[in-house]
């Protein structure tokens, strides 16, 4: 269970200070709504170790993850922008996200084309990130998120990462390839015991999932 315990935050050029108190179960899908500037992003980043809080705590499994760096959380991250090397091929891209020397061991390897069909982009494997549409960019990201959170000690260097924070990921695809990869991530949240956090602007988004909504006001 993520437990984000009466943690307050506020940025030096503005007076106002976010307060955030909430607990997501494991193996569930929480939406974050609200208003551009009511503190979404802002609670993405003190969960994964971007921003630091001035007060409060946040628990993983009832372990404290202050003082963690992002590298060393257990957090797996999408943003809109998808972090890829375009001039590297699909298949490079995703190994380095899981390993700095992109060595994988036959199971990894194994769960990134399972993923990757899953997602619609199996025979992209040697194709270069920059000959991609962006919707096929972001699933190449959603890919290595995925797996990212899949793989634990005993196949794959690194710590498991079972909980996803997604920060509008999907904002800018078409209506079809948007509703493939929520359901991806819905039946992967499932199926493999993940926790994941969307944030949206999407009302919909939380249905298609399945998930609690966490609404975000300005000044609350």
């Amino acid at each position: 269970m993520l437990e984000v315990l009466d943690v307050k935050f506020s940025y030096p050029e503005q007076q106002h200070q976010f307060h955030f108190h909430l607990t997501v179960p494991n193996q569930s899908v929480l939406v974050v709504a609200g208003a551009s500037g009511s503190g979404k992003s802002t609670l993405l980043g003190l969960i994964a170790g971007f921003l630091t809080p001035t007060s409060g705590d946040i628990r993983w499994c009832g372990l404290s993850l202050l003082g963690l760096p992002p590298s060393d959380r257990p957090i797996s991250i999408l943003f809109q922008n998808d972090n890829l090397f375009p001039h590297l091929d699909v298949w490079t891209n995703i190994a380095l996200g899981l390993d700095a020397g992109a060595k994988l061991s036959p199971l990894t390897a194994s769960l990134i084309r399972e993923c990757m069909t899953d997602l619609g982009i199996g025979e992209m494997e040697r194709r270069a990130i920059g000959t991609l549409s962006g919707g096929q960019q972001q699933r190449v990201a959603l890919v290595r998120a995925l797996v990212r959170a899949r793989i634990d000690n005993q196949h794959q260097a690194g710590m498991a990462r079972p909980l996803l924070l997604f920060d509008e990921p999907f904002s800018a695809l078409d209506p079809e390839t948007k509703v493939n990869c929520l359901e991806v991530v819905r039946h992967m949240v499932k199926q493999y015991g993940l926790t994941a956090i969307l944030v949206t602007h999407d009302p919909n988004d939380a249905a298609m999932l399945g998930a609690d909504v966490f609404s975000l006001k300005l000044g609350a």
